[in-house]
């Protein structure tokens, strides 16, 4: 909520810039004048190894966040799927107005980029506007995409040896016409559902191991 306004957000990207802060590479991304992305290092903490990467626009002497990436990668199996290793990301991002030309596609690079490093991105809890349009965004783009696929998971629906029900969509039909009413809304029940866009066959790999 501190990035909202923006006397708020400038103190926070401040504090953010003292840090151990560095520029961050996005091979694909053409930065327009004023704006830049970084990074700080690495923490390990109880929520797993977590980073945060950050656009950055500069007005003067003034730097404001303009997108904010807040990525956790766990090194354990967790409640959607028996991997070892995933990635959660927390997005935040200001309304478009000036940044509208680079938040597009700056969303869509850094999403590409870590997605190639980590290979599965998982929805997180938090159900918010802002969130279920940039995972619309990247599920839209991964149902046309050789290399990738996207698959819904509820916790509350559990298969004979109590594991939770991994189902892939196919289609642009099938997400907005059936699982995005259910994946997506503000009660309770909505806390345990997720999407999941993955470079892995979770399906079948998963299939595949003994039990």
């Amino acid at each position: 909520m501190k990035l909202t306004t923006l006397s708020s957000n400038r103190q926070e990207t401040a504090a953010f810039l003292e840090t151990k802060t560095k520029d961050f590479l996005l091979p694909d991304f053409v930065k327009p004048a004023g704006y830049k992305v970084v990074t700080n290092e690495e923490t390990k903490q109880k929520e797993g190894i977590v980073q945060t990467i950050c656009l950055i626009w500069s007005a003067g002497e003034h730097a404001e966040t303009v997108y904010k990436v807040k990525t956790i990668v766990r090194d354990e199996p967790n409640a959607y799927l028996p991997l070892k290793k995933y990635t959660q990301l927390i997005v935040w991002r200001q309304i478009a107005g000036i940044h509208g030309h680079v938040l597009s596609s700056f969303a869509r690079e850094v999403f590409n980029f870590l997605l190639q490093s980590y290979n599965v991105m998982i929805t997180d809890e938090q159900q918010t506007p802002d969130g279920q349009r940039f995972w619309l965004d990247r599920i839209g783009e991964a149902l046309v995409m050789a290399d990738r696929e996207v698959y819904y998971v509820d916790l509350n629906e559990l298969d004979d040896n109590l594991v939770p029900v991994i189902e892939r969509i196919s289609s642009h039909e099938e997400l907005m016409g059936n699982y995005c009413p259910k994946g997506w809304g503000a009660d309770e029940s909505h806390r345990n559902r997720a999407f999941i866009i993955s470079k892995l066959n979770l399906v079948d790999n998963l299939e595949a191991k003994p039990t």
